[in-house]
């Protein structure tokens, strides 16, 4: 168990060292999101990131990111292998085909880590112009910062298809033109009605297309997107939620 915790780490310190050391010679701001890209080799590294203030508690902000399977894409429903053709998703996600939530995973081979509250898998079906494939790992932290305000981290991250068995037995394998990606919401509680967010997303690829820098401006464009669709996505299910309590 320790010996897997170690190799898991140092993989992922790894490709955490490959990101701080390259250098970012391409940044940009769209539409409130900010955007950096850099190439190492024939690696290249891009970032998207974002701030916002919610008028909503934490609790209903975290069940707004966590509500995986309320997004997709409705029109890629005969697409569909392990989900329901006839469930019709609450938020449009233009990619997303479909996501398995996996909460009965394996307990060899892990430790929950400092803070940690809970730790679960998602399986990704995809298609952009072609279908794509990958399980991520989900954890949550929640602690207080200096000002004994309390911060939730929700971590999501791309996994190997080894890493993958160690927690479920996987129903496909992965395949991205991705090799890392990752993301990460770092919540604030300012108080009972107002959270502010951090976002940021991280991706590594040696795709012959998406490594040159000819296709930055359309994959900053990408990223974007799905970064904005993704808070307004959290705001009007934040919204609901809040409704709904107030009127319990």
């Amino acid at each position: 168990m320790a010996i897997y915790k170690i190799l898991l780490c140092a993989g992922w310190l790894i490709t955490l060292h490959v990101f701080g050391e390259t250098k970012m010679d391409k940044t940009q701001s769209i539409n409130g999101v900010t955007l950096e890209s850099g190439k190492k080799d024939s690696t290249r590294i891009y970032r998207g990131s974002i701030n916002k203030k919610f008028s909503y508690g934490i609790n209903s902000v975290v069940k707004s990111i966590v509500n995986f399977q309320d997004k997709c894409n409705n029109s890629f429903k005969n697409r569909r292998q392990y989900t329901e053709k006839s469930v019709t998703c609450k938020y449009s996600n233009d990619n997303l085909i479909e996501t398995i939530v996996v909460k009965n995973i394996n307990k060899a081979g892990w430790m929950k880590g400092q803070n940690e509250i809970e730790r679960f898998v998602l399986g990704r079906q995809i298609y952009n112009r072609a279908s794509f494939s990958h399980y991520e790992l989900v954890t949550i932290h929640e602690f207080r910062n200096a000002q004994n305000q309390k911060i939730i981290t929700i971590n999501q991250r791309m996994m190997s298809n080894e890493e993958t068995k160690k927690y479920t037995n996987p129903l496909f394998n992965k395949d991205s033109a991705f090799d890392e990606a990752s993301s990460t919401f770092t919540l604030t509680e300012v108080n009972s009605k107002e959270t502010d967010l951090k976002y940021e997303y991280q991706g590594i690829t040696e795709h012959w297309i998406l490594n040159k820098e000819i296709s930055i401006p359309q994959v900053f464009a990408s990223i974007s997107k799905s970064i904005n669709d993704l808070v307004h996505t959290m705001d009007q299910e934040s919204s609901l939620l809040t409704r709904d309590i107030a009127s319990n």
